[in-house]
């Protein structure tokens, strides 16, 4: 089943054309935040599920719970609330699910490590001297949907692991810092 079967690609607005009247106060959702997301401490954060009309003019704002994919990356991840209210550019795109057959958790695994959608993103990034990925290949990408359980299983058990990936990091980064600073002390 092709993306664009259970998903609507609502891509990012073009901040580069210059700030509308109000826009001012705005911050753009960055890859830092992506990936801050995706490390996140948000496992039962519910997605939108498509409840944002396309004409509503703050459509282009983040939701907690909205999935977006980083054309530049080609990764994928849930807004937390802490990242709420900023601003989706074109470098983004909001995933919005249209199948009830589809768990939000496990469309951001399947986008960041399925093998077989790895497969096709690197095949049709191919000679590209940029490699991004554009909306119209990311629509084209081939979905398999196990069952619903199997898929929150499998969602629920990625977020928990980045989570722990993450606390991992930065337990042996608070531990560097503790050595050094303990050697700096002793070397005084």
């Amino acid at each position: 089943m092709k993306l664009q079967d259970v998903v609507t690609v609502r891509i990012g607005r073009n901040l580069s054309r210059g700030n509308e009247k109000g826009d001012f106060t705005l911050v753009a959702y960055s890859y830092e935040d992506l990936i801050r997301d995706l490390d996140g401490l948000f496992l039962d954060s519910k997605a939108t599920n498509g409840s944002v009309n396309s004409n509503d003019e703050n459509g282009y704002l983040s939701l907690a719970g909205d999935i977006v994919f980083s054309f530049v990356s080609s990764k994928a991840g849930i807004v937390s609330d802490v990242n709420q209210g900023k601003i989706i550019n074109q470098n983004f795109a909001k995933l919005m699910i249209e199948h009830d057959g589809l768990d939000s958790s496990y469309l951001c695994y399947a986008l960041n490590e399925s093998h077989s959608m790895k497969k096709q993103m690197a095949i049709s990034m191919q000679g590209s001297t940029v490699p991004k990925l554009t909306p119209s290949i990311l629509k084209e990408l081939e979905i398999k949907l196990p069952t619903l359980k199997k898929q929150r299983t499998i969602g629920k058990a990625y977020f928990y692991l980045r989570k722990q990936q993450a606390l991992a990091k930065q337990q042996a980064k608070l531990e560097e810092q503790l050595y050094l600073e303990m050697l700096r002390k002793l070397d005084h």
